[in-house]
């Protein structure tokens, strides 16, 4: 796959811009730091996995989704330029120079961390501005999603920033909205007297994860998050607590596979490929919503193969997490047509009808998995 790569180097972290090559009305994605003792070479082998994988796969499910008429229902609403754009795929990964630097980059609310960061935006910023908005970023790495608003103070070419300037704010309750869609398109109500396990449930995401389900009758809910120290968790506006399974680092612990059901991951991708996936009991819908929840190539292939064989329901994570890229398109189309307050819950909608809209055009392909008719429907060549 064509790309370019641009390096920018500060006195507190070096970046490493990606953008895809090809016929787009620019590129996009999302940011990440990486701790100091990360080579270039691991980095940049890191950087276009991620723009591939998560970054362009998922706008290609968009631009693909959009070209199908998913959005023509609403005719005028959507900004001018929103209808026909294609966008491609951009990541940007960030090193700290020390272990100082990688502390206080890890914490928001570190007293350094904002003049620290605005030393490295400030030369991102620079790049992007001379890229003439061929290459898009959002600052979303961790608990940073307030971020963007400083990197929009050195360019235009930011996406996610707060809604009273014209964003879309943080973008995790977007994503949320496409999980919950693609869940009702499976009939999630029918699972309401089966066991549902929701694993990485302190994020932000997971967080809204469990609030639909804790709040919606699911009463054999039981979550699992490495930060949980308690055999019990409280969830704010939830009458009782919660039962707290087993977790550990890298993989999904058995006694959250074993339970069946419902299990919907929003971890960090990575872990069912080290996990016991085959104590999964026949009938269980996997929701992995994480982009990288399954290998990249042929691994993850016959990963999503060797689990549906099993008589699982396997969901991948670009059809489910695409709201956060989706929204961020819009953002930008209303930014560009003088739209000064974004409209949420206008952006909600839309989220909720793309996931619709893909869940059923990927469910008439014919032939494979559901993550090859997902790589099918996209014209995206998963085996790379």
């Amino acid at each position: 796959m064509d790309h370019e790569i641009f390096k920018v180097s500060t006195d507190v972290a070096d970046a490493w811009v990606i953008g895809a090559k090809g016929d787009y009305d620019y590129v996009y994605g999302g940011t990440r730091k990486v701790t100091p003792d990360v080579s270039d070479d691991a980095i940049e082998e890191e950087l276009f996995r991620l723009m591939r994988h998560e970054s362009h796969l998922k706008n290609s499910l968009i631009n693909t989704v959009v070209e199908d008429g998913a959005l023509e229902h609403y005719n005028g609403s959507l900004p001018k330029g929103f209808m026909d754009s294609k966008i491609g795929g951009g990541r940007c990964l960030f090193r700290p120079k020390d272990k100082a630097v990688n502390e206080v980059l890890s914490e928001p609310t570190h007293k350094q961390f904002e003049g620290t960061i605005r030393v490295l935006f400030k030369e991102v910023g620079d790049l992007l501005n001379k890229k003439n908005g061929r290459i898009k970023l959002t600052p979303d790495f961790g608990k940073f999603s307030g971020v963007s608003d400083i990197l929009g103070e050195f360019t235009p070419h930011v996406l996610g920033i707060r809604c009273e300037d014209g964003g879309c704010g943080g973008k995790a309750s977007y994503t949320t909205t496409g999980i919950i869609a693609a869940l009702e398109v499976l009939d999630i109500d029918s699972f309401k007297a089966k066991p549902v396990t929701l694993i990485g449930s302190d994020g932000a995401l997971g967080v809204d994860v469990a609030n639909y389900f804790l709040t919606n009758s699911y009463q054999h809910t039981e979550v699992c998050d490495i930060a949980y120290g308690d055999e019990k968790i409280d969830f704010v506006g939830v009458e009782g607590s919660v039962k707290s399974l087993s977790a550990k680092w890298g993989q999904f612990t058995d006694p959250c596979l074993q339970r069946g059901g419902v299990v919907v991951a929003t971890t960090v991708g990575n872990e069912l490929e080290n996990s016991n996936w085959s104590l999964i009991p026949e009938n269980t819908l996997l929701v992995l919503a994480h982009n990288l929840a399954l290998p990249h190539g042929e691994k993850g292939k016959t990963l999503a193969h060797k689990i549906e064989s099993q008589g699982i329901t396997l969901i991948p994570g670009q059809i489910l997490t695409l709201g956060g890229a989706l929204t961020s398109r819009l953002e930008w189309f209303s930014r560009q047509n003088g739209i000064q307050d974004f409209n949420k819950s206008f952006a909600h909608e839309v989220v909720k009808d793309v996931v619709t809209f893909l869940m059923g055009k990927i469910n008439d392909v014919q032939e494979g998995t559901m993550y090859e008719k997902m790589g099918n429907y996209a014209k995206f060549e998963l085996h790379f």
